[in-house]
């Protein structure tokens, strides 16, 4: 490479030259300087706490605001250690904590606060030649040969009031057991508070090139719980089980969003989404399909519309379906996440079984474009077999066409449906052989067992994918296996 602009070290990279280039490369870096305090208390084994505080520069934020302050605070009271408590002899274990605290994130680039610009050489092309080296390169002399001088384009605008995005937690909790620790559990509560949050939102055309920029943006709050409760007991039989469950909740809600950002999420002036998750789908209504010129005629007018073809609610009652009629259809962050798992050993044999599953959820589904469309030089799926005809009316599943005149993709619950399923993820039987045998073929142990992952998913009507998992078209669903195996110990 030749012709680098600036004839400094730190410029000779190999994508900065403006010679004949055969390859690329290019450098970057950043620093991080940190300061940490902590102070740690404990008493009688009841009562605990701790106290940190740290102080992070980084060379990745504007130069008004490199800082940032990030204190923590945990306690914790083990009272079943109390003396008053110490009678009490069904309860094992019982201890509560909390604690306050507030982290920093930096995940963005390492020149993400500044200006920048980069010569734009242009390429050559022999289908086109009138566009040779177009770019930041400029043919000085007119010959349309040799290499050109540069100039440099602004690609990214600079902010140099870009500061820590910041997330300030409070988390109360309690740990418990009883009948020495036959049941045992946990429950937590948390609320989480993130404010100046790190995005470079689109921006229009028309601002000109170079202008995106790195924003401190919307502040998100996060609420939620979790409760994991588990019961272990072993019978007169020998038989020995234990149960554990785990549920959760979270729900995520946008509080402050400022204009120069809002393009970055869905909604529109007359729909917030503040006060709405910041996974919110929001779209338009499905409401069945037109089955004749009848119902075409009373509807609001849409273009597009005719029997067969998917009807939408006029929700603003305008009598015109446009952009105005799109609303919120769900949040693809679920509400309830939980699981189930049962271990039982009965002599030489065990058993396990573990699943788990979401509940209150949106998703795309991505088998329904698929299984419901018609597209030329491509393949479609079973489910065009039954779509909507004059003879078929019964159909859930629009008249096949390729000319998609009603803009049939655009997002809406047709699309995005309930996507709560329950999933039996492993399922395990094992037989393991008395040691008197296994020492006749000079083993220490040997066990035989049969095992099976993703065996079966219970999932909503509305999702004609089959992993309610997958929710990308060009992902696979997860196989279902099963496995036989022996662990032998010699």
């Amino acid at each position: 490479m030749t012709n680098f602009a600036l004839q400094n070290l730190d410029y000779f990279q190999l994508s900065s030259g403006s010679g004949t280039q055969t390859t690329s490369g290019s450098a970057t870096g950043y620093r991080l300087l940190s300061q940490f305090g902590k102070l740690f208390y404990g008493y009688g084994d009841r009562y605990l706490a701790s106290f940190t505080i740290r102080r992070d520069g980084s060379s990745r934020f504007g130069t008004n605001n490199p800082y940032g302050v990030f204190p923590a605070f945990t306690a914790g009271w083990r009272i079943n250690n109390e003396e008053f408590f110490r009678n009490v002899r069904w309860v094992s274990n019982l201890k509560l904590r909390g604690g306050y605290g507030v982290v920093g994130n930096q995940a963005i680039g390492n020149l993400s606060a500044y200006t920048l610009f980069q010569a734009n050489y242009g390429t050559s092309s022999p289908a086109f030649p009138q566009w040779i080296n177009t770019g930041t390169a400029y043919d000085l002399g007119g010959i349309n040969t040799g290499t050109l001088p540069s100039g440099f384009v602004q690609v990214q605008l600079g902010n140099p009031n870009l500061k820590w995005e910041q997330t300030k937690e409070t988390n109360i909790g309690v740990d418990f057991g009883f009948m020495q620790e036959a049941l045992t559990g946990s429950f937590d509560w948390f609320n989480r508070n993130t404010s100046n949050i790190l995005i470079q939102p689109p921006i229009a055309a028309a601002v000109g090139e170079g202008q995106q920029q790195w924003l401190n943006g919307a502040s998100i709050r996060n609420k939620g719980w979790e409760f994991v409760l588990s019961y272990q007991n072993t019978t007169a039989g020998r038989l020995h089980y234990t149960i554990t469950g785990n549920v959760s909740h979270f729900a995520n809600v946008i509080t402050k969003l400022p204009e120069d950002v809002r393009s970055a999420y869905p909604g529109d002036p007359n729909h917030s989404i503040i006060g709405h998750s910041q996974f919110s789908v929001f779209g338009y209504r499905a409401d069945g399909i037109f089955q004749n010129a009848q119902e075409v005629t009373a509807h609001a007018t849409q273009p597009g519309a005719a029997p067969g073809r998917i009807k939408y609610d006029d929700l603003n009652g305008d009598g015109v379906i446009d952009v105005k009629d799109q609303d919120w259809l769900g949040t693809t962050l679920p509400k309830i996440i939980y699981g189930l798992r049962l271990a039982v050993d009965y002599r030489n044999f065990d058993v396990s079984l573990f699943g788990s599953g979401v509940a209150s959820v949106t998703v795309y589904d991505p088998a329904k474009g698929f299984n419901t469309t018609i597209a030329p030089n491509t393949n479609a799926g079973p489910g065009v077999f039954t779509a909507w005809t004059p003879q078929n009316t019964k159909s859930a599943i629009p008249a096949l066409t390729v000319l998609n005149l009603n803009n049939e993709g655009r997002t809406s619950n047709y699309f995005f449906v309930n996507g709560s399923f329950f999933k039996l993820r492993n399922a395990m039987i094992g037989y393991t052989l008395p040691k008197t045998l296994a020492s006749k073929a000079a083993l220490q142990s040997l066990r035989l067992y049969v095992s099976g992952q993703n065996l079966f998913a219970v999932k909503s009507g509305k999702l004609t994918s089959k992993d309610p998992e997958r929710t990308n078209f060009n992902s696979w669903p997860v196989p279902t296996s099963v496995t036989v195996g022996i662990n032998a110990n010699f």
